[in-house]
């Protein structure tokens, strides 16, 4: 059933011009983890009052571009569910990636957990969207950023 359903999008005759890992690069995308952070921030889009000129966007574009290959790996996944930048770049990406403010309003929630920027960001991968507390300084944010994304929280702690 994969194959015939691949074969109706492929022509068979243009997939002998490939071999396994130049298909698999075609069809996952590169493995090396890494990204192009540009395409990402000129793509992204900012809710719940974050704008890039926002300072802890600033942060978390100065820690993304400092991310080794392995962090931004797990940082897509994290925020997309795949590890892997899409093949046409972010601007196919949709829903397109979103950094949304998590906002403290000094009720219920910060009574039960504490301040905003003491929060680790959150996800929701069918919408491509980080929830991104408004954390002070560059490695507060770095320090949750990480501690978020190798966390290994999957759908059963959503």
């Amino acid at each position: 059933a994969f194959l015939r359903g691949f074969q109706d999008v492929i022509r068979v005759e243009w997939i002998r011009f490939f071999n396994p890992l130049e298909l698999q690069v075609l069809i996952s995308g590169e493995d090396d983890g890494g990204f192009d952070v540009e395409d990402l921030k000129a793509h992204v889009v900012y809710s719940g009052g974050y704008s890039s000129l926002d300072s802890t966007c600033r942060r978390f574009w100065k820690v993304v571009a400092g991310l080794s290959s392995r962090d931004k790996s797990a940082l897509l996944k994290f925020v997309t569910s795949c590890p892997r930048p899409p093949l046409l770049g972010f601007a196919s990406l949709q829903p397109p990636f979103t950094i949304h403010r998590v906002h403290s309003d000094k009720g219920f929630w910060d009574y039960m957990t504490g301040k905003a920027e003491d929060r680790l960001p959150t996800s929701s991968t069918c919408m491509n969207l980080l929830k991104l507390p408004p954390y002070p300084s560059s490695s507060n944010l770095r320090e949750k950023l990480l501690y978020a994304i190798h966390s290994n929280a999957g759908f059963e702690l959503s």
